[in-house]
């Protein structure tokens, strides 16, 4: 037994001397560096990466040791300074959402179905506080457990129609689903002529409180009915809207979208771009592919191809600073002309990439 232990660690050790795996510690941010690697920050390596998270989240910027100009530009739009009787003021600008390139915003189909619904949630709230049962023998905690869930459903229905990105649609059509029984409004047809025959949690909201037409004896027992249709009335109204607009937000290639939350997203997607060659260059170092020997390894694509041979870290350096300074000042300058300039760039980086991968 002791001879086939002994066999198995020396069996173990010569494999590791004969294959070893060569790679090195390296820092998430910091690794990123370009020529003569100096993108570090003094101090440790997790305040480093606590100082330039800090700044990406407060700034909508990445960290960049040859970039002071970019620093500067989100740090102006970041803060305000002001000169109040004799004193300077400086004022923090608080942003309803933080993503990589604050460049869009809820604008459009987004902002009109947003702003309906905000304002429909207000009149459903108070509609559904006030309802009182008209059965006699009503079961309170059910009847509130009801009340809650559909509460519940209208308000996470408000804040996903204001997410800056756009709205997950799954997400939207199924509280639409929950509250009517359908998401579809041709399925539900009765429910905008007799609201009363409404399913889904409304429906049982509904049964629970007794709000039936033939059991209504008095005039307040029918505006309490009639609160009921309202909301009901509210919910079916909005699922149109949104099934009207939900097109222009849905992530297709469709040209039809708005640009406001088409910018945010864009500016998601570049903010990705840069993350990856972060994480190229971290892939690199590890295997002491370092910033110096990147300076020197030139990439051919073949004469073929018609494109001149660049250096691995040119290449890089050219994706990272469009991504990250120069495609965002395009689309803020320029809006949708920009955002044509961006996509021709974007499509010749991507041509260049599958040529080193050999896609095409």
């Amino acid at each position: 037994m002791v001879n086939k232990v002994d066999g198995d660690i020396t069996g173990a050790v010569e494999d590791a001397v004969t294959y070893p795996i060569l790679v090195k510690e390296v820092d998430g941010y910091g690794s990123g560096s370009r020529r003569g690697g100096a993108s570090n920050l003094s101090g440790s390596g997790s305040l480093t990466s606590a100082a330039q998270g800090a700044m990406r989240d407060l700034l909508g910027w990445r960290y960049r040791a040859d970039d002071p100009k970019g620093f500067l530009a989100a740090l102006n739009k970041a803060v305000d300074v002001k000169e109040t009787e004799g004193y300077i003021d400086w004022v923090w600008n608080t942003r309803p959402f933080m993503v990589q390139a604050d460049m869009g915003e809820v604008t459009g189909a987004q902002a009109s179905i947003y702003k309906r619904a905000q304002i429909s949630a207000e009149q459903v709230f108070l509609l559904l506080n006030g309802l009182t049962p008209l059965r006699p023998d009503v079961d309170k905690e059910q009847a509130e457990s009801m009340r809650a869930i559909v509460r519940s459903a209208w308000n996470e229905l408000v804040n996903e129609l204001a997410v800056v990105s756009g709205p997950r649609i799954q997400r939207v059509d199924l509280y639409f689903e929950q509250l009517l029984g359908s998401s579809n409004p041709t399925k539900i047809s009765t429910v905008f002529e007799q609201p009363e025959t409404v399913e889904g949690s409304l429906g049982k909201l509904g049964e629970r409180y007794g709000f039936n037409r033939d059991i209504v004896l008095t005039v307040e027992e029918e505006q309490n009915f009639t609160n009921f249709l309202i909301l009901v009335d509210y919910t079916a109204s909005l699922l149109r809207t949104w099934h009207a607009q939900k097109q222009y937000l849905v992530r297709d290639s469709k040209s039809n979208k708005y640009l406001g939350t088409q910018l945010v997203r864009l500016s998601e997607e570049l903010a990705v771009i840069v993350e990856s060659v972060q994480e190229v260059y971290a892939a690199m170092d590890s295997v002491f592919f370092g910033p110096e020997e990147r300076q020197v390894t030139v990439l051919n694509f073949g004469k073929s191809s018609g494109i001149e041979p660049i250096t691995v870290a040119e290449l890089l350096q050219w994706i990272e600073q469009f991504a990250s300074v120069e495609a965002r000042q395009l689309i803020e300058d320029s809006g949708k002309d920009g955002v044509h300039v961006v996509n021709d760039t974007l499509e010749k980086l991507n041509g260049m990439l599958d040529k080193i991968t050999g896609k095409s």
